[in-house]
């Protein structure tokens, strides 16, 4: 079964609207994609500006595009 890491990174500050970007990225088997998702983290903060990091894997068939 196929499986799919989404990726998902919010960037925010205090002056401004959040935004958050998706990103996915197909793997053949859920350890595969399961080992993607925990390498992931780039969550960090500069002055008053935050980057947050979310990933997850998901079944093919339960992706809603």
């Amino acid at each position: 079964m196929t499986y799919i890491l989404l990726i998902i990174l919010t960037l925010s500050s205090a002056n401004q609207e959040t935004k958050d970007f998706v990103f996915r990225i197909s793997y053949s088997n859920k350890e595969e994609c399961l080992d993607a998702s925990k390498k992931l983290d780039f969550s960090n903060k500069y002055n008053e500006k935050e980057m947050k990091t979310k990933s997850v894997c998901i079944p093919w068939d339960a992706v809603q595009i």
